[in-house]
């Protein structure tokens, strides 16, 4: 994998044109000057998590002895839902049911951006991939693409209005079923070769 399809297939996962809505639910009642403060204080806690989360792949999968081709198939399947979740929101979101008061880790920072399918996924990836250096920068690179569309978020929304908005999620839910089903063929040929 290359560096712009692993921090792609991440941006996909951090979903920021899907999280924009919540981020400016959950700021409505702060002050406009604490807000971009808010919103890259949370953005950095995601990415300490995310980083995190890379080594820690490393460390589980040595330990647990996990092959290359679980690993693929196991990022095709997580990609997968991750996908069906964005292209089919489910009312019972955490997004439908945001908690009131200033943000502080969750939900903006975790789950919103840093989930348990973008942590997993950067897990499985992290050992997939061998460069660390092509794994970080993949994470900087998506990370950032993230901080500036979410920064950008009101602006976005007026311009694209609600509407707009969904269908930029509808179109990255179906990209990432796309890499998912490519992951996941991929985990299978690997399979029948050592067969």
């Amino acid at each position: 994998m290359t560096l712009f399809s692993i921090a792609i297939i991440l941006f996909l996962i951090m979903d920021p044109f899907g999280n924009i809505s919540s981020f400016l639910n959950l700021m409505q009642d702060i002050p406009p000057k604490r807000r971009r403060f808010i919103v890259i204080r949370e953005m950095l806690i995601a990415l300490g998590a995310m980083v995190i989360f890379n080594y820690l792949g490393d460390i589980l999968s040595h330990l647990l002895e996990i092959s290359k081709t679980s690993l693929q198939l196991t990022s095709g399947v997580i990609l997968f839902l991750v996908a069906i979740k964005i292209l089919f929101p489910s009312p019972d979101s955490l997004r439908a049911n945001l908690p009131r008061g200033e943000p502080f880790i969750t939900p903006l920072a975790i789950p919103l951006v840093a989930g348990p399918s973008l942590l997993a996924t950067i897990m499985l990836i992290s050992q997939i991939e061998p460069s660390s250096l092509v794994m970080l920068g993949a994470i900087l690179l998506a990370w950032a693409a993230a901080v500036a569309i979410i920064l950008c978020g009101g602006t976005l929304q007026r311009v694209l209005t609600t509407n707009g908005l969904n269908a930029c999620e509808r179109l990255m839910g179906m990209i990432l079923i796309m890499v998912a089903i490519q992951r996941f063929l991929e985990g299978i040929q690997d399979f029948v070769k050592l067969q």
